[in-house]
């Protein structure tokens, strides 16, 4: 008798050391639930936050509340995954800018190495706040590069090499530039493979089939997909000067015709690359002259000094581009939307980036512009959202990021709306939990001024 009453007594308090005092529980309660599946929407939710992850997803009055959580009363608002920004460039001033907007991860694709490893390490510790970041260091390019901080590889050896020195500094992945060759991206990706380093791509000198086919794990801002889809040796030719490059590309989706977009989409799905095509800076770069551009929402975030963002001055006088560039550029818009919805059509995975900070793009904000111009060009809402979430975790291979579901990470957005009728509301954000910490954009805000 004795005995039994010891075991049931050990029972009970194994059972309820799952919910011992000293967790930190929150009950988020009577939202509606997007959850990054791009399943539908769950209405009158309860979500169970513990010791920063989430304990459980289920109805209100389904399971019960434990005694010690903080309840917070959701009731009209909407719950997504935290967003995954697929491509940044972070800079230290814009940390807190990216979770004010419901950012809670990062790619940075391209700073020095050190000064990102040791960016990544701060956020990793909580020593800053702001968001999760995922860094591949200083990119690599062909020679001469196209910006100091790259490094300069004209052999595979030398490619190789570029590749170990970033392994051994501790990269999450690798990007390479516009002046990479396919005959430096074989050794570049072999070595890669090796040490299970993924390859982002930002082409020029490569055309985007030839570099899926040979194995980078995402395509940035739809580049080598004119070279792609026409073969014309001039785009290669191009690139032999960056902006030369980068021009001739922006205008040529202008020429290009649909079945022909159509074709290169479908090539490009069945190679199972990933899409990153940062569509708001090429709708940046069509309106670079339209000088109101610098005083939109969302602008009021940037610092002042933030040359990166507010140089729009300087970019004009460096690449000499007038009012014909700016209508090529507009008309090329028609194709390059064409092209992610043929893209998402063959069952292409698509992640949203925003190659923030960089002129006009706004660390945070301008994600939230990419969703609204990827549902321009075909998506649903909830197709965009995903884009911002699962598949940017996915791309990162970060199981427990981009998704509301049981052990996952507690990096969620409440939003005062409902993105499913319209994807503005993502920016509508009454509050911001990462890794189980409750943010308060305006209370952030404030800490700025």
């Amino acid at each position: 008798m004795g005995g039994s009453i010891i075991v049931s007594v050990l029972l009970v308090l194994a059972g309820c050391s799952r919910f011992k005092s000293s967790d930190n529980v929150l009950a988020l309660e009577g939202a509606t639930v997007i959850d990054g599946t791009g399943g539908d929407p769950k209405q009158d939710a309860l979500i169970i936050i513990r010791n920063g992850r989430i304990d459980a997803v289920a109805r209100v009055n389904e399971i019960p509340i434990p005694r010690n959580a903080e309840r917070i009363n959701l009731v009209g608002k909407t719950i997504i995954p935290g967003l995954v920004d697929s491509h940044a460039h972070v800079e230290r001033w814009a940390v807190g800018r990216y979770l004010v907007w419901g950012v809670t991860t990062v790619r940075d694709l391209h700073s020095q190495t050190d000064s990102a490893l040791a960016l990544r390490n701060e956020l990793k510790r909580g020593s800053i706040l702001g968001p999760r970041m995922f860094v591949a260091g200083a990119m690599i390019d062909g020679a001469p590069p196209t910006y100091p901080g790259a490094s300069a590889v004209a052999t595979a050896d030398e490619a190789r090499r570029a590749v170990d020195q970033r392994a051994v500094a501790g990269v999450d992945y690798l990007k390479i530039y516009t002046k990479i060759t396919p005959t430096l991206l074989t050794p570049l990706l072999d070595e890669a493979g090796k040490l299970r380093l993924p390859v982002a791509a930002h082409l020029g000198k490569t055309d985007a089939l030839t570099a899926a086919r040979a194995g980078v794990v995402s395509i940035e801002h739809m580049a080598g997909v004119v070279q792609a889809a026409t073969g014309d040796p001039m785009y290669t030719s191009a690139h032999n000067g960056f902006l030369a490059g980068w021009t001739a590309e922006e205008k040529g989706w202008a020429g290009l015709d649909s079945s022909a977009v159509a074709r290169t989409a479908r090539a490009l799905a069945e190679a199972r690359v990933t899409l990153v095509p940062t569509l708001v800076v090429h709708d940046m770069l069509s309106r670079l002259d339209n000088p109101i551009l610098l005083s939109r929402p969302g602008m009021e975030d940037v610092p002042e000094n933030a040359e990166s963002v507010r140089s729009v001055p300087s970019l004009l006088r460096r690449t000499g581009w007038n009012a014909s560039d700016f209508g090529a550029f507009r008309r090329s818009r028609r194709r390059q939307n064409q092209f992610v919805r043929e893209f998402r059509r063959a069952g292409g995975a698509i992640a949203a980036g925003s190659d923030a900070a960089n002129q006009l793009l706004i660390p945070g904000y301008s994600l939230h512009e990419e969703m609204a111009f990827l549902v321009q060009a075909g998506l649903t809402p909830l197709e965009a959202i995903t884009a911002a979430t699962r598949r940017g975790a996915q791309l990162l291979r970060a199981d427990s990021l981009g998704m509301l579901a049981p052990g996952k990470v507690a990096d969620l957005v409440v939003l005062n709306d409902n993105p499913t009728r319209n994807i503005a509301a993502t920016r509508n954000i009454a509050l911001v939990i990462t890794r189980g910490r409750v943010i308060r954009p305006d209370s952030l805000r404030a800490t700025w001024k």
